[in-house]
């Protein structure tokens, strides 16, 4: 392996290199020291460079244990870009696989895989994905699981060569969907699903003599699991299901599976303590914390954060039907109570609904019943707030000429009263119908193009001023519409949005490979 730069030289001011390393997708690795002697990693890249850089400049301030730091990126005085990167000493995980060909065990296996999940729920709480996680990339140093080579936008070529597959993941650890050009956290998900899977039996769960070969077992093939313990397996299963809506939404709630399986003995469920590794078990342990200090769950998993979300959305719901009450009813709270309730039901059940909406981008006949059906229950809860009786709301004809509500022009200009529907059947066909029409997981997708679309808005209250004949008088059209309005608003400023991942230049072809 030949290397563009030799011992002793200093391409990079204030840096002298003493070996490489190896060689990468996008340049070379250096083992170097600074003048104040500082053993650090330099990596010169080579290919991609605007995009790379694009990458790893949100990465530099990224500080976790269980990371390799990036320091710096500079250049060279002949335009070369350096990452000055944290040298770690230790052996990679790869490494140690190929010594043990039958795995390292459940208890390492387990302990390693939470470092590994550790590092990446950073990543994803950061809004990157590593998309190129694999035993090479994965260092053990004094007992410390330490995950590198994150921040490269590792994009697919055209050419099927295997080095240029390996740019976006050795063929072993991609997920199916890589093959359609698809990238969100869940690729991680599966690859780490691999590594777990090859650190408790020795091998990963596809095999080939070609790449192709193997990125088509991906695609096509179930693992295998016989060979996995018993616990794991139900993890493995969820880990590496081909629809990635199917797998485990979070790296946490993965890791948490895994964890659950430790007890405080230090043997896994239904098995006896398996054996160390024994050149690596010294080392792990004086820094491994005591397992009976261990909990089961070491993830916040994502019910806070939505129990978080659903306490902001219901204080902005609140805020807005109050502010209509204070502008256009002269302050009478009273008035505007019923559709404050309504726009904290109505956002809550959003927030809600998109913990089983896994691909944001797809629209699904299914996601518009379900919504549909829960627009109906919100009417069904409108009617009750406004104080009708059961007999009242189902009556075949029901007519508003008692009413002492003042009529509104916004909401009677379009439409008079209209005594054709019971009221129950108009504030379920009202809401249904909304539910029914909006794609309102456009609202709270995290990867949607700004945190507060006046657009989407817009659409909201359109249809709900448009749809309001079905409403029998002013006191319905006006509850129904101020809580639409604070549900579509409560819900875009409540759920958190993140930049949305690099869309990858070029797609792989697995038909050519």
């Amino acid at each position: 392996m030949k290397f563009t730069f030799r011992i002793g030289d200093r391409p990079l001011p204030g840096f002298v290199l003493k070996r490489g390393v190896s060689h990468g997708g996008f340049g070379e690795v250096y083992f170097g020291i600074s003048e104040g002697g500082k053993e650090v990693a330099l990596k010169c890249i080579r290919r991609n460079l605007d995009v790379e850089l694009r990458g790893i400049q949100p990465c530099l301030n990224l500080k976790h244990p269980h990371l390799v730091h990036l320091y710096d990126l500079r250049r060279d005085e002949q335009h070369n870009v350096w990452l000055v990167m944290e040298y770690v000493s230790g052996e990679t995980l790869d490494g140690i696989l190929q010594r043990h060909p039958h795995g390292v065990g459940q208890d390492l296996a387990t302990e390693w895989f939470l470092g590994l999940a550790s590092a990446v729920h950073y990543l994803h709480d950061h809004g990157i994905v590593h998309r190129d996680l694999k035993p090479a990339n994965i260092f053990l140093e004094n007992g410390t699981v330490k995950v590198g080579d994150y921040g490269l936008c590792k994009a697919i070529g055209t050419s099927q060569h295997v080095a240029q597959t390996q740019n976006v993941g050795t063929v072993h650890y991609m997920a199916p969907e890589i093959s359609r050009g698809e990238y969100d956290r869940r690729v991680d998900i599966y690859a780490a699903g691999i590594i777990l899977y090859e650190m408790l039996t020795g091998h990963p769960p596809f095999d080939g003599d070609s790449a192709g070969e193997i990125l088509y077992k991906h695609v096509l093939d179930d693992p295998d699991l016989s060979a996995a313990p018993a616990g794991f397996k139900p993890i493995l299963a969820k880990a590496l299901t081909k629809d990635p809506r199917e797998r485990y939404a979070t790296i946490a709630a993965m890791a948490n599976d895994v964890a659950a399986l430790r007890t405080p003995q230090g043997t896994m469920h239904g098995t006896p303590a398996p054996a160390r590794v024994t050149e690596v078990a010294p080392r792990l342990a004086s820094q491994m914390p005591t397992r009976e200090a261990a909990p089961t769950t070491v993830f916040p998993g994502p019910g806070s954060e939505r129990i978080r979300e659903m306490l902001l959305a219901s204080i902005i719901a609140v805020a807005v039907a109050a502010g209509w009450g204070m502008l256009f009813q002269g302050g009478d709270w009273r008035s505007v109570a019923s559709a404050a309730l309504l726009g904290i039901v109505g956002s809550c059940g959003l927030i809600l609904a998109k913990t089983w909406w896994r691909r944001p981008r797809e629209e699904s006949w299914r996601r518009r019943l379900g919504l549909g059906t829960f627009g109906v229950l919100l009417g069904v809860a409108a009617v009750w707030l406004q104080g009708y009786s059961i007999v009242e709301a189902t009556r075949p004809s029901f007519v508003v000429a008692g009413e002492t509500t003042p009529r509104h022009p916004f909401f009677s200009a379009l439409y008079s009263d209209s005594p054709k529907l019971p009221v129950a059947a108009a504030y379920a066909a009202y809401f249904g119908l909304i539910f029914l029409l909006l794609r309102w997981w456009k609202n709270v997708e995290p990867t949607r193009e700004e945190r507060f679309s006046f657009p989407a808005l817009g659409a909201v209250l359109f249809w709900a001023y448009v749809l309001l004949f079905l409403l029998p008088g002013t006191e319905e059209r006006r509850t129904a519409f101020v809580a639409l309005a604070a549900t579509a608003v409560a819900t875009q400023c409540a759920s958190p949005r993140r930049e949305p991942d690099p869309e990858p230049s070029k797609r792989l072809r697995l038909k050519n490979v």
